[in-house]
């Protein structure tokens, strides 16, 4: 996964293992993305899935997912007694300050909290409402060593796993895998209505989505501007393309040259549509016009954090592309990349590659263009800059939808959802905005004719590598006992760094500082050193993660052994109270106030002390 960050306006993302992943500063989000190509209707369910891809992070700048929702998950059990933290092996997540949660499965080997040992319970899914992605999830929860529950359960499940949108009533803790509104957002009409605002404000930024107008309330606008325009540049020859709000799968979408060509007698009012600026001059490959499905998990809203794939799919035409004519317009296999309008056409091939066929990885895509000398980083940069524009244009009105049906202070799952961001690459690589589906498909096998009317489901390893990727790294951002994991192992000498050797890395670096300064009055470390300090034991600690999580994940345990240390002291007090020498009595001949033991006062309490006094060991 990619993250990346920016105040107020998206940033580039870095690339981490699972996805790409951005938060944005206004509001806070995180980004993380799978690269996939799937032209279907945006809010509709899909039929085929594209890919399974890793996530991204990106803070401020989102890298991008497809089909699959997932219900609430139950919350670990209530939280435990402090637990002795031992080693740990922390990935992605920020650790909490909080002590270990008690849950089930964990045992007291003896009396003192201290000793209690838990035993790890795998995460229980819901896959009940699965439908086309169960294929796939089944697959991710195997290979995650989770416990699916394909046909229910009475109790609660800690992710619950849906496959068209948020309805249920009846979960009121765990994960849900859909927002509620999302499906109604990401409609044709919603999104153009949300990005245009966006583009008023922005225009500049907003700048990777095509002219938009909605049919049938801005028809005589649509017609007036484009009077204006051609009455300016009679040489301007534009071409629209008509998409019904409520289509998926390319049903309903056509192309014209006029205003005049709209099909007005297919009864706009009842089914409104979106005409749009037709892009005539989309890179090629083979010949072939082609799009890409991306997938983006929304993990959270507020803050809001988004994970890209870094891989996806690209769906190519089956027809040679040419730029459009009114003798070519209605060459639905040389104009639409939609795979479920492609896979009837004769052309169509199906291939076991990811490099060849009418469907591969997008990654091919890119290491055949970055071969002939593309900035393959500048393409990732732009959509992820795309991903995270569009989301924040959505984010407003999709808050809206979650409060109304999960009010604050209410019993209710958390949401997150997988989306299927469809991009066309221009001929200079600048990415266009197609549309955004809230049900990408996941399926991960493709029907083949045997015989005349006689088909068959045959799997599919294009979309198998890059969906079951993006499912199952979904599933492991959202895995609701990892934090609780982490809290359980965390002390630095897992890195192989003794308390000397943090010792002399005080000293080092301390030294070094104090001789680039020219003011020595001051004992200790000064800010710059502590900094570096810090980024180093960081890094040391938390190898396998980007930097800025690194020293994310050593602030929380850092805070998590102070909040430790605090209640210990609480004990101890509480402890001291009860065994102090009453009044009258007077502390003993010879011994010091520092150096005397007060009655009730464990030893361990008096180490804390020492140790508190000591910043360094506030590490271990």
């Amino acid at each position: 996964m990619r993250r990346g960050s920016s105040g107020g306006e998206p940033a580039a993302g870095r690339e981490a293992d699972v996805g790409a992943v951005a938060r944005a500063a206004a509001p806070a989000e995180r980004v993380g993305v799978d690269a996939g190509v799937d032209a279907g209707a945006a809010g509709e369910p899909e039929r085929e899935a594209p890919e399974e891809p890793r996530a991204e992070r990106a803070r401020g700048r989102p890298r991008v997912a497809e089909e699959g929702d997932a219900p609430g998950v139950p919350r670990p059990p209530p939280p435990a007694p402090r637990a002795q933290p031992q080693p740990a092996r922390a990935r992605g997540l920020r650790l909490h300050r909080e002590p270990p949660g008690k849950g089930r499965g964990c045992r007291r080997s003896s009396g003192s909290p201290a000793d209690e040992v838990c035993s790890p319970r795998p995460v229980t899914v819901d896959s009940s409402k699965a439908r086309t992605s169960l294929d796939a999830l089944k697959i991710s929860i195997r290979q995650l060593r989770w416990k699916e529950f394909p046909f229910g359960r009475r109790l609660p499940c800690d992710i619950y796993w849906h496959g068209v949108s948020f309805h249920d009533n009846d979960i009121f803790s765990g994960q849900v895998n859909k927002f509620p509104g999302m499906t109604e957002m990401v409609r044709k009409i919603t999104l153009s209505r949300a990005v245009r605002i966006m583009q008023n404000l922005f225009p500049e930024e907003y700048n990777f989505y095509p002219r938009s107008w909605i049919l049938p309330d801005e028809f005589q606008l649509f017609v007036a501007q484009v009077r204006m325009v051609k009455d300016g540049d009679p040489s301007w020859k534009p071409t629209f393309i008509v998409k019904p709000d409520g289509g998926c799968q390319g049903d309903g979408i056509y192309l014209i040259k006029d205003p005049s060509d709209i099909r007005l007698a297919g009864t706009l009012q009842s089914r409104p549509a979106v005409v749009q600026e037709y892009i005539c001059k989309p890179l090629l490959i083979d010949k072939l016009k082609f799009d890409i499905r991306l997938y983006v998990l929304l993990k959270s809203l507020d803050p809001l954090e988004i994970y890209i794939a870094k891989d996806g799919l690209s769906r190519f035409c089956t027809e040679p592309y040419q730029e459009p004519s009114p003798k070519n317009l209605h060459h639905v296999f040389m104009h639409l990349t939609n795979y479920s309008l492609n896979i009837h056409s004769g052309n169509f091939v199906h291939s076991d590659s990811t490099s060849t066929g009418s469907k591969r990885t997008f990654s091919s895509i890119l290491c055949r263009l970055s071969s002939k000398g593309v900035d393959i980083k500048k393409v990732w940069s732009d959509i992820i800059s795309l991903v995270i524009k569009t989301v924040i244009a959505l984010t407003p009105e999709l808050k809206v939808f979650y409060q109304s049906d999960i009010p604050a202070g209410r019993p209710g799952p958390t949401c997150f959802q997988i989306l299927g961001f469809d991009i066309l690459l221009m001929k200079n690589l600048k990415p266009i905005l197609l549309e955004v589906n809230a049900n990408p498909s996941m399926r991960i096998e493709h029907e083949q004719e045997l015989s005349p009317g006689v088909f068959e489901n045959v799997p599919s390893l294009v979309d198998e590598e890059v969906k079951v990727a993006v499912i199952r790294d979904t599933l492991r951002l959202m895995d609701p006992l990892k934090n609780k994991r982490e809290k359980q192992n965390c002390k630095l000498s897992s890195s192989s760094l003794s308390m000397a050797a943090v010792d002399i890395l005080y000293i080092d670096i301390t030294r070094r500082w104090n001789s680039m300064t020219l003011d020595q009055r001051d004992s200790g470390m000064c800010l710059q050193a502590f900094v570096e300090a810090f980024f180093y034991l960081a890094q040391r600690k938390f190898k396998m993660l980007p930097l800025h999580e690194q020293v994310a994940s050593l602030i929380d345990l850092c805070e998590y052994h102070l909040s430790l240390l605090d209640e210990r002291r609480l004990v101890c007090g509480r402890s001291s109270t009860a065994g102090v020498r009453p009044p009258g009595r007077s502390t003993p001949q010879g011994a010091t106030p520092s150096a005397q033991q007060v009655e009730g006062h464990p030893p361990c309490c008096t180490n804390s002390a020492h140790k508190s006094s000591r910043p360094r060991h506030a590490l271990s």
